[in-house]
């Protein structure tokens, strides 16, 4: 029954991550600035709209989900389809601990960046 549950979860990631990523590339890709320069004031790839994004609260929280439900949803599905490989499936075990340690590092890489900027960047 748990790997129903773990299986739950990574669906539900993924219709999480569809609006996240819905919100991010709507912002990164579509807002009324982004066909400028990429030094524009306007873009929101500028020096003072990504500083202006880190020192926001909300930002600093929703991109700390982004990359926890993304780092969890892309290495589930990963294991997932390693797993399937006959040849594989001795390690599934080694496998799955290294994929959740290397998803645990890259998370508070991401994590640590993201609240570093939201601290310390002026």
């Amino acid at each position: 029954m748990r790997a129903g549950r773990v299986w739950f979860f990574h669906m539900l990631a993924g219709f999480v991550l569809f609006f996240l990523l819905t919100g991010h590339i709507a912002l990164m890709h579509f807002s009324p600035g982004a066909s400028n320069p990429w030094d524009h004031p306007a873009n929101p790839l500028s020096w003072e709209n990504v500083l202006s994004r880190t020192k926001d609260l909300f930002n600093a929280i929703i991109y700390t989900l982004f990359i926890g439900i993304g780092l969890f949803h892309g290495f589930y599905g990963l294991f997932g389809i390693l797993t399937e490989v006959n040849t594989l499936r001795p390690f599934r075990k080694g496998l799955a601990w290294f994929l959740i340690v290397f998803g645990v590092l890259l998370f508070l890489y991401g994590s640590i960046t993201t609240w570093y900027a939201f601290f310390y960047l002026k």
